[in-house]
This record gives C-alpha cells, sequence and structure tokens, in this order.
C-alpha cells in the first residue's frame, strides 16, 4: 500500500502557532506516511516577500518561516522513522535569488533534510552543478504529462521519484505505471475543481473567500460541449467532410438530455414507440456502468440531478417491460434497475433522517452549500482502490484535514487486505457527507464495482 504524504506549514509564533511533536504525531496516527514543507526565512522574505516564495505559496500561513521550527519539525518526523522534504518549486527563480537558495540548501544539509521537491528546470541545473546528494522529486509544478517527459528527467538528472500533475485521468496514470514499473510516482488524491494547467497557474488561490477558482467551479456552467473524440474524427480520411461537420456538432450532449430528448420527441408524435424505446435502449444499456448513475442522498428529491436519476430509473423498466430483448442485455439492465432501485430507496431513507435532523429542507441545501468546496468532501474512494493496484505508486497527495478521515481509511485498506466488504460497513452512515463517494454506492449499489474489487 502507498504512503499518505501530507504538508506540513504554520507560523513559527502567534495564535496559529503549533505543538510540533503533538500536531505531527497526530497526523502520524492518522496514516501519514511522508512529509514535506514550504520554507520561507526572514532573509528571503525581508528582500522579496511572500509573493514572491521559494515553494510557490503567496501568503506567510503556507510557510515555515524559520530555521529553528524547520529543525524542530525535521527532528519530529525523523522520530517517527518517515522522511521530510523542502519545497523548492517556484514557477521561476532569478539570478538575484540563487545565493539565498545556496544558503537554504546549506541549511536543509545542516539539519538533515531528506530532499527537495523541485518544480524549476533551473533548480535541477543548479543542483546537478554543485553535486547535490539527497533525493530529488520532480514536482506537480513541472507539468510533466507524458512518457517523453519522464525520460527527459529519468536520463538528465537522479530523480528519487516523479510527481505526476494532477490533471492526469486515472488512465493516463495506468499507462505510465506500467511504462515505468521501476520508477517511483506520486499521485495527486485530493479533489481539485481547478479548470487551469497546475503547472502553468500563477493564480493567489485557495486562500479566502472570493479566490478565482471558487468564481469559476460556481460560476462556468456549460450545457453542451464538442465531441471528445474531435481529433481523431477530424484525422479520420474515411469521414467525408459533410460527415466530419456532423460528427462534430455541438449538439453533443450527455446521458440525462439525450433521454430527454427522446422522450419528448416520443411525446409529440415525432418518435415511434419502437424508433424510441430502440434509442433508449441503445444510449441507456451503453452508458450502464458509467459511475455517476446514483441517487445523491445530500441533495433533495426534487434537485434536478435526482429527478433525472428517478427518470432514468423509470425508463430502464419501461425497456424492461418490451419483448425480444437480447437476453445479455436485458441481464444487464436488470443490474442496472436493481443498482438504480437500491441507490434510489436508500437515498431518500437517509435524505428524510438527516433533513429531519437538521430542521427540513432549508438546512440541508445551507450545509450542502457550506460544504460545497471543502477539500474533504472530495476525497474519491474509487481513485484510492484504483491506485493500490500499483506497486511504483510509492505516495499520494492527502489532504492535512484527511486526519478527520483516518477511520474511513482505515476501513478501505481492511477492505482491500480481506478482499471483501463486511455486511455491517454498507449503510449510508458511513459516508464522507457525499453520497456519490460512499460506501454504499461504491460496494453495495454498484455490483460491478463489487465484482471488481473481489477478483
Amino acid at each position: 500500500m502507498f504512503k499518505k504524504i501530507v504538508g506540513l506549514w504554520f507560523p513559527s509564533s502567534g495564535k496559529n502557532k503549533k505543538d510540533v511533536k503533538k500536531y505531527i504525531s497526530g497526523l502520524v496516527e492518522a496514516g501519514a506516511g511522508e512529509f514535506f514543507t514550504g520554507y520561507t526565512p526572514t532573509y528571503w522574505s525581508d528582500k522579496f516577500g511572500f509573493e514572491v516564495s521559494p515553494n510557490g505559496r503567496f501568503a506567510e500561513h503556507e510557510q515555515i518561516t524559520d530555521l529553528g521550527t524547520l529543525r524542530e519539525v525535521c527532528e519530529t518526523v525523523h522520530s517517527h522513522g518517515l522522511e521530510l522534504f523542502g519545497n523548492l518549486n517556484a514557477w521561476y527563480y532569478t539570478d538575484e535569488t540563487f545565493p539565498l537558495i545556496e544558503k537554504m540548501l546549506a541549511e536543509f544539509e545542516d539539519i538533515g533534510l531528506d530532499g527537495i521537491i523541485c518544480g524549476n528546470i533551473g533548480i535541477l541545473e543548479h543542483l546537478k552543478e554543485v553535486g547535490y546528494k539527497w533525493k530529488i522529486n520532480i514536482s506537480t509544478i513541472l507539468a510533466v504529462y507524458n512518457s517523453e517527459a519522464i525520460k527527459f528527467m529519468l536520463d538528465n538528472y537522479q530523480i528519487n521519484k516523479v510527481i505526476l500533475s494532477r490533471e492526469l485521468t486515472l488512465r493516463e496514470i495506468e499507462k505510465l505505471m506500467k511504462e515505468f514499473p521501476d520508477t517511483k510516482f506520486e499521485v495527486f488524491w485530493e479533489g481539485d475543481f481547478c479548470r487551469y494547467n497546475n503547472g502553468l497557474c500563477y493564480a493567489e488561490h485557495k486562500y479566502w473567500a472570493k479566490d478565482i477558482c471558487t468564481i469559476v467551479v460556481n460560476d462556468l456552467i456549460y450545457k453542451r460541449r464538442y465531441h471528445p473524440d474531435f481529433k481523431e474524427i477530424i484525422l479520420d480520411n474515411a469521414l467525408s467532410n459533410e460527415q466530419k461537420i456532423e460528427a462534430l456538432s455541438d449538439d453533443y450532449e450527455d446521458i440525462f438530455w439525450a433521454v430527454w430528448n427522446i422522450l419528448e420527441q416520443a411525446e409529440i408524435g415525432m418518435l415511434s414507440d419502437d424508433v424510441a424505446r430502440k434509442d433508449l435502449l441503445e444510449i441507456i444499456y451503453s452508458w450502464r456502468n458509467r459511475v455517476d448513475l446514483f441517487f445523491d442522498a445530500m441533495k433533495p428529491i426534487t434537485s434536478e440531478r435526482n429527478r433525472n436519476i428517478i427518470t432514468l430509473l423509470k425508463w430502464v423498466r419501461y425497456l424492461l417491460g418490451a419483448e425480444g430483448m437480447n437476453p445479455v442485455k436485458r441481464e444487464e439492465l436488470e443490474t442496472l434497475q436493481s443498482e438504480l432501485e437500491n441507490s434510489v430507496q436508500s437515498g431518500i431513507k437517509f435524505l428524510m433522517k438527516k433533513t429531519k435532523q437538521l430542521g427540513w429542507a432549508p438546512k440541508l441545501r445551507a450545509e450542502e452549500l457550506a460544504s460545497f468546496y471543502a477539500k474533504g468532501d472530495n476525497l474519491n474512494l474509487y481513485s484510492y482502490l484504483f491506485f493500490s493496484q500499483f506497486p511504483n505508486i510509492d505516495t499520494v497527495k492527502f489532504p492535512t484535514r484527511g486526519r478527520n478521515y483516518a477511520d474511513k481509511i482505515a476501513l478501505i485498506e481492511k477492505i482491500l487486505a480481506d478482499g471483501k466488504v463486511d455486511e455491517k460497513y454498507i449503510h449510508r452512515g458511513v459516508s464522507i457527507e457525499r453520497a456519490h463517494y460512499d460506501l454504499e454506492y461504491l460496494f453495495w449499489d454498484k455490483l460491478w464495482f463489487r465484482k471488481m474489487i473481489n477478483k
């Protein structure tokens, strides 16, 4: 099982000062297996301020700001038999900063820091030039997306570990894990709504109420998009230009809009029952294993999402009521019907119980909005399970607040070790307050996922 890597940064003085030993011990008890930190001493901040920091963070509370605290952190981490890495992963460094970088490197060596997370080619070249002999991890800030970039890093530098960009999909990560089986990797587990390239974004974000990332999440609403295979369509010589234009139509819709469109055409007589049934079967069957086909118990029954799920269940039943369906497809749709029914029934039961506890719908809605952007709500159990199959994933970036979910992480690890899900864990109450990541959805409603885990 991979290690959970946790970031450490807190003021060295004032009301937010931490009891270092107690704080780190709590994180270790919650499962932290490696640590990293930013370091911006006064000889840097007095000259450049925190707006230009060595670790790409723009606020004082995102740094350790004195050598004494950094030394205590390093000694405490080492007392637990774990490693601590320092961040030198800003987007750029000028010649004027390098004398200060050299001073930091000397301090890192003096206190026994285990290595550097490096996000800049200039720093990599400097480390090679001065004969730096401790561990070097390639930061996500270097935007390593593909095998050629990884080969370049491995061929030119002594690399301990490659931290992949957080924008990579699970399938892209899987490909790289198999292509570089002897290379250690780190991946991100914490949810991230950012629409920008992590290695090229200069925004000061995620610190205050009105940050750019939250605005993007709340305001960037789209209804339609181009077909995701647009490159393949353009390069397909077997298609005429007219066929390519049709295939690239911006009327590309998701399953729910497509189903509603068929229903509307059937209701006004534009489609016969046979044609409507045929079109519905093609859409629903092709998307039957989508991971988001579930009732979200953190949203009202009348929400658009849950109305879509109930409508989908209604039309799965409608399709199953027809004669002459292929037996294999019928069995698959019966499984989907069972999953949807379990999800809706258990979700409504959970929703009603929670709504009564909170004081009915307005408070439920208020809680949903308050928790929308909390990192803790975006912990993705599926990703955790997916990453666990690759022995060369050495660490997974884990939110510091993740210690609050230690029991749930321990539960996942027990499930992986046992190869089965104990019945007592299958209920909405073990949720991480987002129904689409809860244990019931993954291990009960989604029968195909349970089969995959049991293998």
